[in-house]
């Protein structure tokens, strides 16, 4: 008996010894085992979804991704493979950038041989070269963006007629629903490893297994149209599972600033405000691949520039109650429908602009209502980053409306810029006026008030010069923003003024002069054009950190410690995309931060203090780190601002989803939204596929494992009892046997 219960004892120690270090060998090599089957890629450059109401847009995966065989495409023959010839179907295609087009997108996503698509996108790497720029160009956007929410939807200049698409390399993959994963390959070391890790060694000119496949997968919660996805998002906010949405309204906010502090208990004139505005979005159709140089920054920049001028004489034009008011306005979402300028327009319509208060509230001060009424006349700034021969600049007016009052005025504001530009030798020419005005936020105010006499400023006459606009190929590079010469370090560059940034400030010094002279109704002094010119070098820091790196002085002075951390996080410049109304924009809040700096006055208050929480509520405080200076032991210390201006922000989300009851299908207020998706809903794989043959070899393998365990797993269980003892009392710690 004794022996008989040592041999008991010595089973069940060395089964549970077994079980442990089978678990613990598990725990210590299950991330290798993984590894050495797949290799992650490090891109979440992914194709999403986006929604309407009439449609779906853009990309998704099954749940657990998209698997194909990795091929790469350069020649017509590897389309033919792909799509025909090839035998390990399904397939996901490696793009170089120029071969990335519309048509070739179609033919790869229409074949139900294709799974997939990866797009190798190196445009900032020693393996820069202007080849990879597609020659014809590409935008993602339609040839005739936003024309269904334009004034000229209903009208004979409708689909871009009679003078033709104003972005011909226009695609509208952003808008077509792709149903299949695609990814921008921005990384080296991801092109390497699908190039050189993958395909070369198992693919190329092969036809034997095992074959490199890739799991692709951006698998997206919404589906069908943004009406659908809304009332499904409500039906799951209704129950008690507490479900996530599927989607969100894509919006953010718009930025503003009035010269004037016009309190809510004074009345506007009628015709008493000028507004210049610009863009402050861009698209493109993968995540976190937003540039957008003559798209949106330019104007932004041109824009921010011009401020910081005219601001420099605020004091001469509030002084005079007669002088016109202006309002500086960058317009959020435009890309989608014009989101910002059609909100803008709602809300003046209901009295609910510059700020939404209670009339008979006179418990605090406001700024004066402002509607459609009250302006004299719009200046948009447009592209303006890409110059012709002449480095000339065009403006455009709107040719529906025929009206002399209207037309006389517009010809002074052209002539007016055409002169102070003379001056400072930046040549601004004016289009046909037969020609309709390009797509431009102007459009929603004279859509809604057509007399409104209106100026665009672009960098071309007819269509775009910029070939990539919406895109990823929109770049510094390609509006000479990065002319830096050869061995600069990076503070050098933050510093250098390049030819773009000259350029810009010619035009913010011919705006910030115009913009006088408009208000005033005079023109400036020779001591006031010395203040009204702006600087190069500011211009020169703002291409730097919109375009460059956001790690610059400009920016960490602009902001507080808090977002000065995410600042030193950002690996490249913030993103343009308008995002979705839930989200913090960084464009937005940076912008809005300068333009605070620029128009604002430092108030002596700590961060603490620095918040507006009396009476007079037409101002905003905004805290920022502000410069570095030496304390007493010699030690860099940020000094801290506290800045007091006018500068607002406001919704920028579509009346769409504000307005109850609304009819998604009017096509009055853009209905666009963005799907959701998981934490782990992105990201691209590879992995070695082997045969169908070797694949069964392993089920029959299993198959005879599981037989043979059967056997042994029914000796065991037939004498258990020999081997492991009777049953166990574990109140007394004694094995207690029926036999013995």
């Amino acid at each position: 008996k004794i022996e008989m219960a040592a041999l008991r004892k010595s089973v069940v120690v060395l089964l549970v010894f077994y079980c442990y270090i089978t678990v613990l060998v598990n725990s210590v090599f299950g991330v290798r085992t993984k590894n050495k089957i797949y290799i992650d890629l490090k891109t979440q450059s992914a194709c999403f979804r986006n929604l309407n109401a009439t449609h779906q847009a853009g990309c998704t995966s099954g749940s657990r991704g998209n698997v194909g065989t990795v091929h790469y495409i350069q020649t017509e023959d590897d389309f033919d493979w792909i799509l025909s010839t090839g035998p390990h179907a399904p397939y996901v295609a490696l793009l170089n950038s120029e071969d990335f087009n519309g048509t070739n997108v179609r033919r790869l996503y229409k074949s139900s041989r294709v799974n997939g698509i990866m797009v190798i996108n190196i445009l900032n790497s020693s393996a820069e070269s202007p080849s990879i720029y597609p020659a014809e160009g590409f935008s993602s956007v339609d040839t005739c963006p936003n024309d269904k929410y334009g004034m000229y939807s209903n009208s004979r200049y409708g689909d871009c007629k009679p003078s033709g698409d104003w972005n011909p390399p226009g695609t509208s993959l952003h808008f077509q629903d792709i149903g299949i994963p695609i990814f921008a390959l921005s990384d080296p070391e991801d092109v390497y490893a699908v190039l050189h890790q993958c395909f070369y060694p198992f693919n190329n000119q092969s036809q034997s297994y095992p074959v490199c496949a890739a799991e692709v997968k951006s698998r997206m919660d919404a589906a069908v149209d943004t009406i659908t996805c809304i009332r499904r998002s409500n039906r799951v906010a209704l129950s008690l599972s507490g479900a996530p949405r599927f989607c969100d309204a894509l919006g953010d906010k718009n930025v503003f600033v009035t010269m004037k502090n016009i309190p809510q208990n004074e009345t506007r004139q009628n015709g008493s405000v000028i507004l210049i505005g610009a863009r402050l979005d861009s698209t493109s159709l993968f995540q976190n691949e937003y540039q957008a140089a003559d798209t949106t920054v330019a104007g932004v920049v041109a824009l921010l520039a011009t401020a910081e001028a005219l601001w420099k004489v605020s004091d001469i034009i509030r002084s005079n109650e007669t002088f016109k008011d202006i309002l500086f306005t960058f317009f959020q979402g435009e890309t989608f429908d014009y989101i910002g300028s059609s909100r803008m327009v709602y809300d003046m319509n209901l009295n609910k602009f510059p700020q939404d208060y209670d009339s008979g509230d006179t418990s605090k001060l406001y700024l004066s209502r402002m509607n459609l009424l009250h302006l004299s006349q719009i200046v948009e700034l447009n592209q303006v980053g890409r110059r012709d021969d002449l480095d000339s600049l065009w403006t455009h007016t709107d040719s529906l409306y025929n009206e002399s009052t209207k037309n006389h005025q517009v010809d002074q504001m052209i002539e007016s810029l055409q002169d102070i530009g003379k001056n400072l030798n930046l040549l601004i020419q004016r289009v046909d006026k037969d020609q309709p005005l390009p797509p431009a936020s102007t459009q929603r105010f004279l859509r809604n008030r057509v007399d409104i006499p209106a100026v665009v400023i672009t960098d071309h006459q007819t269509n775009y010069i910029n070939k990539f606009y919406n895109s990823r190929f929109d770049t510094a590079n390609l509006i000479n923003a990065t002319d830096y010469p050869r061995g600069m370090n990076e503070s050098e560059k933050y510093n250098y003024i390049t030819k773009q940034a000259e350029l810009i400030a010619n035009l913010s010094t011919t705006l910030a002069q115009y913009l006088y002279t408009a208000s005033t109704g005079q023109s400036p002094s020779p001591d006031l054009i010395q203040n009204l010119t702006a600087d190069p070098l500011t211009v020169t820091h703002l291409l730097y950190c919109f375009l460059v790196s956001p790690i610059c002085e400009l920016f960490t002075e602009s902001v507080d410690s808090t977002n000065a951390d995410i600042l030193k996080k950002a690996k490249q410049p913030f993103p343009f995309y308008v995002s979705v109304n839930t989200n913090t924009n960084q464009v937005t809040a940076l912008v809005n931060n300068i333009m605070a700096r620029f128009t604002g006055e430092r108030r002596p208050l700590n961060q603490n203090d620095c918040e507006n929480n009396g009476y007079d509520q037409r101002y905003t405080y905004t805290w920022m780190q502000g410069n570095l200076m030496a304390d007493r032991n010699g030690n860099l210390q940020r000094v801290g601002w506290c800045i007091k201006s006018l500068v607002q922000k406001a919704d920028a989300i579509s009346p769409a989803f504000e307005i109850d009851g609304y009819d998604m299908l009017s096509g009055e207020y853009s209905t666009w939204t963005e799907s959701r998706w998981g934490n782990s809903a992105i990201g691209v794989r590879l992995f070695l596929l082997p045969s169908q043959q070797f694949q069964m070899n392993i089920l029959g393998v299993g198959l005879l494992m599981l037989v043979i365990s059967l056997p042994v797993v029914y000796f065991f269980q037939s004498r258990s009892t020999i081997l492991f003892g009777g049953n166990i009392s574990f109140g007394s710690g004694s094995v207690y046997n029926p036999m013995s």
